[in-house]
């Protein structure tokens, strides 16, 4: 195997183009999400985390076939923090509690004594 059909880019085009494809649909997928949770559209929320799961369980298939170039793994690793990113708002968003145990944790810390 040549370096260029390592990297996805053989005869057959490789299947690391549908690769990167997969990860650019979750985070989309995520980014929707996002917007719904924004408006508080709970049930499209639940909706687009249902097709979250669909996409990655068939990226789960499709990625022990397909092998990332240097770029293109980069690309996955921008959008892996995109969709990290957008998950961690929409918990905020969802779970309102945590942000206020957060800000409670943050209050008791600076009232605790020091240390030695």
């Amino acid at each position: 195997m040549t370096t260029h059909q390592r990297d996805g880019g053989g005869a057959d085009g490789g299947n690391s183009a549908g690769l990167i494809h997969h990860y650019e649909a979750i985070a989309s997928a995520s980014r929707e999400m996002l917007e719904a949770a924004r408006a508080e559209d709970w049930a499209s929320v639940a909706r687009i985390e249902e097709r979250c799961r669909e996409l990655i369980a068939t990226l789960k298939q499709v990625s022990a076939q397909g092998v990332l170039s240097a770029s293109e793994n980069r690309r996955r690793m921008i959008l892996l923090r995109a969709i990290l990113q957008d998950d961690a708002q929409i918990r905020v968003r969802a779970e309102p509690w945590l942000r206020d145990l957060e800000q409670f944790l943050v209050a008791a810390r600076r009232q605790a004594p020091p240390t030695s």
